[in-house]
């Protein structure tokens, strides 16, 4: 019996993959990557020209640019709250890129030669040229200077979707690589689009409060966000006597909304990476399957009789469906890993805020900081690789169904696959058996009466203590034999468990007391701590009064002091001026200000030689002015 083939769509063509690897492209993309680092590089300049930094060190500037040539931050990761979709878009069309990078005999975005020990510094540099290129994005999004840098932004993301584009449809011979290729940049181009979207949005409040000649407001976060600040509302607010409940069960199972939580921008940007990375592995998948597969029916033919032939492509026919079908509950389990991320996030994270998690922090500030930054980049690796685990999981179920099923029952042997199945049940139906006569005889016979009718299950203390001791004797020998069954289900389970929540780094797969080993749950439990201490609603409660206290403090000052800031400073060195010429021992004695530029010896000797010679010939001529004085006293007294 022939089975039909399911990967017909993706099966190898040599005629077509031969004519759609001839088309000679006039937009090559690992060529348009490298040129975009030059106006990458020139955005990047011009936005840091334009941002100002905080403080003005002459000892930094060669050059006389005041205040210019800030550093420009492309995305804050633990406290911001603004412009989360838009952060999640920009590494969503970033992660094509990145996912083709590592698969470079296939996208031709690198041609990069080096021998086999400098292949890890060669994706280094190609990683970071990645990240270059898209830096735009993300300054353009977090620049201050709105009018610039969405015009700016709306350019770059204009020129990749454009180029995209035009490198997709422009040859027209469709093959299973060509096909992968257009496929795969889907998510990118509607990064894009969104990214477009957002910088035109932008420019034209920009405009409209440039005509209506409005200064440009401060985009800066505020140190206590609103929903933060809701929160503390709430919890000095009596708390009700019924808790709301659920409207309905599928919103008490699923998510229920929380008007006073806000996921910041890292959550948000890890889970459009997921999305995208997974989307473009099960590409990935669905391309290389049936090419294994094809190998596989080569080398057959040329190692088996030609008896077996039709044998053996029959299981190969089956491996492949096996395979293919086993894809679908794959992702629609890490589709669910990825909403459950958000879960668990928020869960946790309130649960610290209100002192009740069972989570632990035993590693040094340095060691979390660093587990904090690898949070995103671990999620997506530990995605990916709990979907490949979970495929070969369902893969293996899929072949137990078809090999000990299946087939047999096909090729007419059903009576005999019913006779192991009973048997099989058989088995399991006396296991359950006899503990559960364990159970009961232990319940009726070996345990005391309650102590009181109230009580819902009996003590812990042993009756008939013969009985027991040569019940325990007898069942001994029989729970060795049963302890190899039992050995064998522990291991499967834990195998199975442990590649079903692989994925899931919110929750240690290793047992109590070594969580410590478990590198993803240790990257979790960083992540939070750091999210906990920069985020707490009481603690930004806080630190916001108090710097609301220092403010209308310094507005209740005098308003002469606060405006003339010049004239405090000039009346500040004449009473300096003043007490070192009075006091001229002082001047050796004083302390250099650190934050000034480097001073110039010669020039302070020459400042304290001055400042020494005024106050000498201060002293000279107050000198002769007394004894001037005391010659006419006594003159006068004479």
């Amino acid at each position: 019996m022939e089975y039909s083939p399911t990967f017909q769509t993706f099966t190898i063509n040599n005629e077509s993959r031969d004519a759609g690897d001839s088309c000679q492209k006039n937009i090559r993309m690992d060529l348009f990557v490298h040129i975009s680092l030059i106006p990458a590089v020139l955005i990047t300049l011009l936005l840091s020209f334009l941002q100002k930094r905080a403080m003005h060190q002459k000892s930094i500037d060669k050059v006389p640019l005041g205040k210019r040539f800030g550093i420009v931050v492309p995305v804050n990761f633990i406290s911001s709250h603004s412009n989360r979709w838009s952060y999640g878009a920009a590494c969503g069309a970033t992660a094509t890129t990145v996912f083709l990078l590592f698969f470079n005999k296939y996208s031709g975005y690198f041609h990069f030669k080096a021998p086999t020990w400098a292949q890890a510094l060669v994706y280094l540099l190609s990683a970071l040229e990645v990240g270059m290129d898209y830096y735009p994005f993300f300054a353009c999004l977090s620049s201050n200077h709105k009018l610039i840098a969405s015009s700016l932004g709306f350019c770059y993301a204009l020129s990749w979707f454009c180029v995209q584009v035009a490198d997709l449809f422009e040859c027209h011979q469709i093959s299973d690589k060509s096909l992968m290729l257009i496929i795969t940049p889907i998510p990118s181009l509607v990064s894009c689009l969104f990214l477009m979207g957002k910088f035109l949005h932008t420019l034209v409040n920009a405009i409209r409060l440039l005509y209506r000649s409005e200064e440009e407001q401060d985009t800066e976060e505020p140190l206590l966000p609103n929903h933060l600040s809701s929160y503390v509302r709430h919890l000095l607010k009596p708390a009700p006597e019924k808790q709301p409940t659920p409207s309905s069960r599928i919103e008490q199972k699923i998510y229920v909304w929380d008007p006073y939580f806000k996921f910041p921008t890292r959550m948000i940007v890890t889970v459009v990476l997921c999305v995208t990375c997974l989307y473009n592995f099960v590409l990935l998948d669905l391309f290389f399957a049936p090419k294994l597969v094809q190998g596989l029916d080569d080398m057959t033919l040329e190692a088996v009789n030609l008896t077996y032939v039709n044998r053996t492509k029959m299981y190969l026919q089956i491996l492949q469906d096996n395979w293919f079908y086993s894809t679908f509950p794959s992702i629609f389990t890490s589709a669910i890993y990825i909403v459950h991320v958000l879960s668990c996030y928020r869960n946790q994270l309130k649960k610290l805020y209100r002192g009740t998690s069972e989570v632990s922090f035993t590693n040094s500030p340095p060691a979390v900081l660093a587990a904090s930054i690898r949070y995103t980049g671990n999620q997506i690796a530990y995605l990916l690789w709990g979907y490949f685990l979970l495929h070969i999981i369902f893969f293996l179920i899929g072949l137990f169904i078809s090999f000990v099923f299946v087939i047999p029952i096909r090729d007419g042997n059903g009576m005999m696959v019913l006779e192991g199945l009973g048997y099989t049940l058989l088995g399991l139906v006396l296991l359950l058996a006899v503990t559960c006569a364990q159970i009961l005889a232990s319940q009726f016979w070996f345990l005391q009466d309650k102590l009181s009718p109230t009580d819902k299950a009996k003590p812990l203390a042993i009756n008939n203590r013969r009985a027991f001791q040569n019940f325990s004797y007898f069942f001994m020998f029989y729970s060795a034999i049963l302890g190899f069954g039992t050995c064998l289900i522990r291991v499967t389970l834990n195998v199975f468990l442990g590649s079903w929540l692989l994925a899931r780094i919110d929750r240690p797969i290793f047992p109590r007391g070594y969580e410590v080993a478990d590198m993803g749950y240790s990257t979790w439990v960083g992540m939070l701590q750091v999210d906990l201490y920069h985020t707490h609603p009481v603690t930004l409660s806080f630190c916001h009064f108090l710097l609301q206290d220092s403010a209308s403090r310094m507005q209740q000052s005098s308003p002469d002091v606060l405006q003339d800031c010049r004239k405090k400073q000039g009346r500040t060195k004449w009473h300096l001026a003043y007490t070192l010429i009075n006091n001229p021992t002082l001047i050796l004695s004083r302390k250099q200000n650190k934050s000034s530029s480097v001073p110039n010896p010669q020039r302070q000797y020459a400042l304290e030689r001055l400042l020494i010679s005024a106050v000498l010939s201060r002293y000279q001529t107050q000198t002769e002015q007394d004894n001037g004085h005391f010659t006419e006293t006594i003159g006068r007294d004479l």
